[in-house]
């Protein structure tokens, strides 16, 4: 537990003549303690990592990816033990986790490669679903019946949300759509898509919409998979040629894409950001334990200062990002707003966590590179991190105008 400025309600006032230490009564305490009942299900997750996941780990590194056969086993094998629909609220038919826990599920996850979640996640763009649509699409995910897609960036626009230019025209009861889409993740496993298109280009960002499109609709496409760098990570273009949709396929309001998709990325960065804090433990176990065995000179690399400060500089900005994660967490549980506290956390998380994999992969040396080392699938992933969801410059400049107000527009 720790006291920290009440930093939302003085960001709103961006008043530079505001007194610098807030008062006691604009500080607010926040507590990131867990029950034990929360505390006995992170180890439940830990478990299963290190019981079903460690096991794949191997055969991850020396192919580059987990076959789909051997995911989805293990996503059955994690349903049948609970670990399914864990942020979905209960009355919904999940397990309704706060944000702070997901975060810790999260962490513990990551410290495998292999990018594994367990289903039952509803995007939460699938909040806007109508009741017709919920038991279509969120439930459908929920219950294992579906899968989505969030189809967003475009060859020319990627945080630009004003850019795009996949157009929906509306056609008496339908919509026409027209339009590509570019990095789409899990588009080739996906029963239908999220899609944000323009619906109005001369009111840019606020005219856009929300679509569910099913990817088995004529008029959709997968034009190719783009092979990338990472591990297992081989996104789609999907190209939308004269597709029409139904009046009732608009998710939320005309118009209103921005409102979705701003709590989609919030969401979204925060996710991320856990994935960080995964990364860099495993990381940083990883080094660790290869500075005690790995001896030079009659020494074990640990007793080098050189090794310990890359030890020590990485261990502090985990837990520095960590306080940054939990925090935005807390507040999302405690029902404040985020969306800054969103963009802090996935910008230091990110750029902390490639650090902490560079120095690993440094004290590691050869080893560190070798494809049978964790360490370089981590190097590669972490840096797809800085760029997805944002860049970190994209982050900063949004950070930076948070602070300043409208005088920092361009």
């Amino acid at each position: 537990m720790f006291i920290a400025d009440d930093a939302f309600d003085r960001m709103k006032s961006r008043d530079p003549r505001a007194p610098g230490p807030p008062s006691s009564k604009n500080r607010c305490i926040v507590d990131f303690a867990i029950s034990d009942e929360e505390r006995q299900f992170v180890d439940v997750v830990r478990d299963f990592r290190l019981r079903h996941l460690a096991e794949h780990e191997r055969d991850f590194l020396a192919n580059g990816k987990l076959e789909l056969s051997t995911r989805l086993g293990l996503e059955a094998l994690a349903r049948a033990q609970g670990l399914w629909a864990l942020e979905v609220p209960e009355e919904h038919g999940g397990q309704g986790l706060p944000m702070v826990l997901q975060m810790l599920v999260l962490e513990e996850l990551y410290q495998t490669p292999m990018m594994f979640e367990f289903g039952g996640l509803a995007e939460p763009a699938l909040e806007f679903c109508t009741p017709e649509q919920h038991k279509e699409y969120y439930l459908g995910v929920v219950e294992g019946r579906r899968r989505s897609c969030y189809a967003f960036t475009e060859p020319d626009t990627g945080s630009d949300l004003g850019a795009v230019r996949t157009e929906a025209v509306r056609v008496d009861d339908t919509f026409v759509i027209n339009g590509t889409k570019l990095f789409i993740s899990h588009a080739d496993r996906a029963d239908f898509i999220i899609l944000f298109a323009s619906t109005d280009r001369s009111k840019g960002a606020r005219g856009i919409s929300c679509f569910l499109v099913d990817m088995d609709n004529p008029g959709v496409s997968l034009s190719r998979e783009i092979k990338t760098m990472g591990d297992d990570w081989a996104p789609h273009e999907i190209v939308f040629d004269n597709c029409v949709v139904p009046a009732s396929a608009l998710l939320g309001e005309i118009n209103g894409g921005w409102q979705i998709a701003n709590r989609q990325l919030t969401y979204g960065r925060l996710r991320i950001a856990a994935y960080q804090l995964g990364i860099a433990r495993r990381c940083l176990d990883e080094a660790v334990a290869w500075a005690k065995t790995r001896v030079t000179w009659g020494k074990p690399i640990a007793a080098r200062q050189g090794v310990q400060f890359m030890i020590a500089d990485s261990e502090v900005e985990l837990e520095a990002a960590r306080l940054l994660v939990y925090r935005a967490a807390w507040l999302v549980d405690a029902d404040k707003a985020t969306r800054n506290e969103a963009f802090v956390a996935k910008l230091y998380a990110t750029e902390m966590a490639y650090r902490v994999a560079d120095r690993a992969m440094q004290i590691l040396g050869g080893m560190g590179y070798a494809s049978e080392s964790v360490v370089q699938s981590y190097f590669r992933q972490a840096r797809l991190w800085r760029i997805g969801h944002g860049t970190s410059e994209i982050h900063r400049w949004m950070i930076a105008r948070n602070i300043l107000g409208p005088e920092a527009s361009d």
